[in-house]
């Protein structure tokens, strides 16, 4: 110990009598051990903290959407699961200080916290015995966050009277801190009977078995497995199929991790973290190369005094000791530096509201998994970039070094260590650069691919009449007459509405068949569709692109034969080849096709053809409203004149979301474009390491062939051949490094392909940037060293000799 304390004191000593060295140091540490502080933050509250309930492993949610009837099967049926629940998401108004808030609720089953195992803070929670059919229980449980906001933390909340919907609900409960359901990004505020849906949504979807609507959740029971509970749910599943072959032909079901949708978001979002958490690891990796070739600069540098020291008695394994300590207490204060820097991050990282409108919230707190982590990989980094000098120590001749120590050597030195390490180092950046070009690539082709609809210079406003008190029968009228107010709105061209939008956080499908074929043809012709309600008009306004048959007309009303709109996907897995206009088909009901449209995205940019079908909204009334003005004029314009005319037709209608169509899609955008700012940061962060790891070697190796420069400069030698003599290998490791790292990007695009659209390092554009980026660090790092290498005097040189 008194060693070790006295190998601490001496390697104090050494950082303080080198400032440049130890600040370079520092800096590349931070950087390095700070990027990846700030992506396992991310990636501990992602995917590695568990959900705060007991027991969270016993805890899937099944993939996909369901129908209510389907839920309430399984759930009385099933003989492997504690607890199957159902959920759905809903926006509405809540009604605070007398002043009707929008807010997003979840409404639930009667057992969902029973399954979940969750208890009250304040009160109690929703039970299965308030189930006494529909709109039988106006109780409501609150958040925590909301009930602290909204409510100032009233200890006497439960009790109390709200209006949800302009109708009375009582709290009955608070959840406690933390627990905000089973969806990582999800934070409802609210949490309601789903047997209230008619009262809170104005549509009641669960008296319909072909509309998928629900989210289950379920809890099997201790000493299941998973593939033991998956097996009985296929077998309700099929039982289920066999009684309502008309219904729910081939249905099946599937456990999946809770937290992104199930499948849905699952693979896309483990895929994208972990990659992530794969990129910081090489910054990391690069920073402790590049601390690595300065470290064996400077250990050649201090080939004298190592010499002195083995003369004198000192062991080789004592000299490794004390550049191991050295090493890890300049790693431990880096990793310090780089804590606060990723607590610092973080911080900034919960603050952040991706998409407004939408209650999707980052909570990455700082926790003992994160700090442990960051000491760790501070340690390890101290050891890493040490071992890379144990070769000089152990190989080192005492003789040689004090014969040499006198002068620079006139000869170009052969192949070393941190020619190595540049080159990996090169390739590092190389790689992270590849990775950036082609993930803002892709980004720009998401921006720009065909998406079934045109969103620029069209505005949204999205509100929902039920919350405003209107009845289910005043609703037609009442959106007739926005319509008409918008639609004369000075500079708006073409107004239209909709229950909702594609791409949109809501998001329904329902079953549809081919009716007039045999019953047996019929059911292996059953798929799921999305669904949307629109006004005549809307495709015009969306310009959706016709490929057959006619729009909706305002006589397509209920009076009407019910009819449809598909999509081109919809059109051919129904009819094949055939002439789907005047077909049938049976989804809410026996509708009859007239209008085929171009396929379009409907809920993410890299999904698969979907089938889609439109109806017209006047022949099923929807309290949900999406008003789309089409205009030319700018859309901050536009948005204050369509804010203004909702509000001189009703100050108490809520809105919900109000802006460009293309701001709208934030949701949508928002893997690319958080692929593309994270590579962006890692991309510079990798230029940046290289630069100074080109500049140290170029400025290193000049720095000790300056008088064999000199001396070609006294005999003649031109500028042009001086530069080759002392950059030639330092280009050379640029060149092998590129090239390496450039091919290595290119096979990594492929892991990009699954998070940005249409990702792929073969393109031109993405290999002309790199190659041109890679030159331009090379130029940048070896400036300087090249202006010195140029600026050599003889006369100079022979004076210090």
């Amino acid at each position: 110990m008194h060693n070790l304390l006295q190998d601490i004191r001496f390697a104090a000593r050494q950082l303080r009598k080198s400032p440049a060295f130890t600040f370079t140091a520092l800096l590349t540490l931070a950087v390095g051990i700070g990027a990846n502080v700030v992506v396992f933050g991310v990636l501990n509250s992602m995917l590695l903290s568990p959900l705060p309930v007991p027991h969270p492993e016993q805890v899937y949610s099944l993939d996909g959407n369901s129908s209510y009837s389907n839920y309430v099967e399984l759930r009385d049926r099933n003989s492997m699961l504690a607890g199957i629940a159902a959920t759905r998401p809903a926006r509405l108004g809540l009604e605070v200080d007398n002043t009707a808030q929008p807010v997003w609720a979840n409404e639930i089953s009667g057992n969902y916290f029973q399954t979940m195992q969750v208890e009250p803070a304040i009160g109690r929670l929703l039970q299965p015995s308030d189930e006494h059919g529909k709109s039988a229980a106006p109780v409501a449980v609150l958040s925590y966050e909301c009930w602290r906001a909204r409510f100032h933390a009233d200890p006497a909340i439960v009790g109390q009277t709200v209006r949800v919907n302009k109708q009375p609900y009582t709290v009955i409960g608070v959840l406690p801190r933390g627990f905000h359901g089973t969806e990582k990004f999800f934070w409802p505020e609210v949490w309601l009977p789903v047997l209230n849906e008619a009262q809170i949504e104005g549509y009641n979807w669960i008296d319909e078995p072909s509309d998928y609507n629900a989210w289950l959740i379920a809890r099997v029971k201790p000493g299941i497995s998973e593939a033991q509970a998956e097996a009985n749910l296929n077998s309700i599943a099929a039982q289920i199929s066999r009684e309502h072959p008309d219904r729910d032909k081939g249905l099946s079901f599937k456990l999946a991790q809770p937290g992104f949708l199930g499948d849905m978001l699952s693979g896309p979002v483990h895929a994208f973290l972990w990659g992530i958490m794969l990129l910081a690891g090489l910054v990391l990796l690069a920073a402790c190369v590049n601390l690595g070739g300065l470290l064996a600069a400077r250990t050649a540098d201090r080939s004298r005094e190592l010499a002195i020291r083995m003369a004198i008695g000192s062991s080789r394994a004592r000299l490794f000791r004390q550049v191991l300590v050295e090493s890890v207490l300049i790693s431990i204060l880096g990793g310090g530096l780089a804590l606060l820097l990723g607590d610092f991050l973080l911080q900034l990282l919960n603050g952040w509201q991706p998409v407004g409108g939408t209650p999707i919230e980052f909570v990455i707190a700082p926790s003992t998994n994160v700090y442990v982590f960051g000491l760790l990989v501070s340690v390890l980094t101290g050891v890493l970039f040490a071992s890379v000098v144990a070769r000089q120590i152990w190989r080192s001749d005492p003789n040689l070094a004090m014969k040499n120590a006198g002068g620079t050597s006139g000869v170009a030195p052969r192949w070393a260590l941190r020619d190595i390490l540049l080159a990996v180092q090169v390739a590092l950046c190389c790689l992270l650069v590849t990775a950036c070009f082609v993930s803002m690539r892709g980004l720009q082709r998401a921006v720009s691919t065909p998406l079934g609809f045109h969103p620029q210079g069209i505005t949204l406003a999205a509100t929902d009449l039920y919350l405003a008190g209107y009845s289910q029968a005043d609703i037609p009228q009442i959106q007739q007459k926005l319509l008409d107010d918008i639609a004369h709105l000075p500079g708006v061209q073409a107004a239209a509405y909709a229950n909702s939008t594609p791409m949109s956080i809501d998001y329904s499908t329902t079953s549809v068949s081919r009716k007039s074929q045999p019953l047996g043809e019929a059911e292996r012709a059953k798929i799921h569709a999305g669904y949307y309600q629109v006004s005549p008009g809307y495709f015009a306004v969306a310009q959706t692109q016709f490929l057959a048959g006619r729009d909706f007309t305002w006589h397509d009303d209920k009076s009407a034969p019910r009819v449809a709109i598909v999509n081109r996907t919809l059109a051919h897995k129904l009819f094949g080849d055939e002439n789907p206009i005047g077909q049938t088909m049976m989804s809410h009901g026996k509708e009859q096709i007239v209008g085929v449209v171009q396929d379009g995205k409907y809920q993410t940019l890299t999904e698969e053809p979907q089938a889609a079908i439109f109806y017209p909204i006047l022949q099923e009334s929807n309290t949900s409203t999406v008003l789309l003005a089409g205009s030319t004029l700018p859309s901050a314009q536009i948005v204050a004149e369509v804010h203004d005319a909702l509000h001189r037709f009703d100050s108490s209608i809520p809105i919900f979301s109000l802006g460009g169509w293309s701001d709208e899609l934030g949701l949508a955008l928002l893997p690319a474009q958080v692929a593309t700012v994270s590579l962006g940061a890692f991309g510079l962060l990798a230029m940046l390491l290289a630069i100074t790891g080109i500049f140290g070697l170029a400025s290193y190796t000049v720095s000790k062939r300056l008088r064999e420069l000199g001396i070609r400069v006294a005999l003649g030698a031109q500028s042009l051949q001086v530069l080759r003599a002392a950059l030639t290998r330092t280009l050379m490791l640029l060149g092998v490094g590129s090239i390496l790292g450039l091919l290595l990007g290119i096979a990594a695009s492929k892991v990009l392909a699954s998070i940005v659209y249409q990702a792929s390092g073969n393109d031109p554009v993405v290999i002309a940037a790199v190659v041109i980026t890679m030159a331009l660090v090379g130029i940048v790092a070896a400036s300087i060293p090249a202006r010195r290498a140029l600026s050599i005097h003889p006369m100079d040189l022979l004076r210090e000799e």
